[in-house]
């Protein structure tokens, strides 16, 4: 009697308990997870403080897009997570000025941007298999262009910023591409 009263509770308590944590750890693992945003590097697109969605999936179904706001690991210390918008693919040439930016030669149109660049004026080759990544509030924004390691992998990037979750008075879908 002791034992079928031990396996009615392992089987209606403990089992489903242990399965649904499996679940939520896989889906945080691969699907989605959160991510906290101290700065106002990427404002207006994306307040701060908050809290996001990060899209673990996006990556998988339509890759890394020029424009995408993504969710990496910052190439100075992997430790940290930063999130940014993709500005320079793989082999692009970008040229930052005070007023716009040029990708192989021809200006990227950014209606969202507002404010000019500022800092971090110059030219930047973007290696294979990385991304120039710059944030919407330039004149502030700690990016590619300040980072001893400029580039980042597609190794690295983990996400794709999809949604301000917190504070539930500033939630919204965050815009992609520009």
């Amino acid at each position: 009697m002791a034992q079928k009263k031990s396996q009615g509770w392992l089987t209606g308590w403990v089992l489903p308990i242990v399965i649904g944590v499996a679940i939520a750890l896989c889906i945080r693992q691969w699907v989605v997870s959160a991510a906290y945003v101290p700065s106002a590097s990427m404002y207006p697109t994306i307040p701060n403080p908050c809290y996001i969605l990060v899209n673990k999936l996006s990556l998988e179904i339509h890759g890394v897009q020029r424009g995408d706001v993504e969710v990496f690991h910052f190439p100075d210390d992997p430790k940290e997570l930063y999130v940014k918008r993709v500005v320079g693919m793989p082999g692009d040439t970008v040229k930052v000025t005070n007023n716009a930016v040029y990708i192989n030669g021809k200006k990227l149109n950014e209606p969202i941007i507002t404010k000019p660049n500022e800092i971090g004026l110059g030219t930047y080759h973007v290696p294979q298999g990385h991304y120039f990544m710059m944030g919407d509030n330039r004149p502030i924004s700690e990016d590619s262009r300040m980072w001893n390691n400029k580039y980042v992998a597609r190794s690295a990037i983990v996400g794709e910023a999809d949604f301000v979750l917190f504070p539930f008075g500033k939630m919204k879908g965050i815009q992609q591409h520009f």
